[in-house]
């Protein structure tokens, strides 16, 4: 295995695990309120054999909470099962606005932290690329957790999606140039591991407060 194979072997690990731990974390806030409620309703059948009413309307309350628990587990776990598939095959074409919805959701809770949750301009139409879906999802987090620790004062990250001629391009819109300009070299070794992989450009643009994501 050369370098930079076990480096991206490594970094493939690495940001598995860190989405797969926030949404472990997510699966285990469901049980957890489930967990509640059925000790609510034991509660109540023991009161309730004791000799006090059993009251409908918070067996109905309890049944509508517990039942919301089981379909936000199930939302998910559905959205676990499709980001692990996203390693299934080293390249397929991707409708790119999609993915980054899709993947904004999927980290909601790590966005929600940081108080930066981004609005997404997605396109008229589908804007797709022959990639790597995992390692997109990968670089396209990496730029939104820049993007975010950048933005500037009292305004929302925007990621706009367009095509320009024979590429597809990502912007994270709405950063502060000062930000942008003390945060550090731009792409990491790491992201640069990663950009190399899929055969992308990563620039910042101070002026504009951006940075960009270009696809082939």
């Amino acid at each position: 295995m050369t370098d930079d194979s076990q480096a991206l072997a490594i970094e493939g690990v690495r940001f598995f695990g860190e989405i797969s731990a926030s949404i472990s974390h997510e699966i285990k806030n469901v049980l957890a309120i489930i967990n509640e409620n059925a000790g609510l309703l034991e509660d109540m059948l023991s009161m309730s054999e004791k000799g006090s009413p059993l009251s409908l309307e918070r067996l109905s309350t309890l049944a509508r909470s517990i039942a919301r628990q089981v379909h936000r587990g199930d939302r998910i776990v559905k959205g676990m099962n499709r980001f692990a598939h996203g390693a299934d095959v080293p390249t397929e074409t991707v409708d790119v606005g999609a993915v980054i919805h899709f993947f904004s959701k999927l980290a909601g809770r790590l966005i929600a932290m940081k108080g930066a949750t981004p609005q997404i301009d997605e396109p008229a139409g589908p804007v797709t690329a022959v990639t790597n879906r995992f390692f997109l999802e990968n670089l396209v987090w990496a730029c939104l957790c820049r993007a975010m620790d950048s933005s500037a004062p009292d305004q929302a990250v925007s990621i706009i999606v367009d095509k320009i001629e024979n590429t597809t391009r990502i912007r994270f819109c709405g950063l502060s140039p000062d930000a942008l300009a003390g945060g550090g070299d731009f792409p990491s070794p790491r992201e640069k591991l990663v950009a190399d992989l899929l055969g992308t450009r990563l620039a910042v643009d101070g002026e504009k407060g951006e940075i960009g994501l270009i696809l082939p």
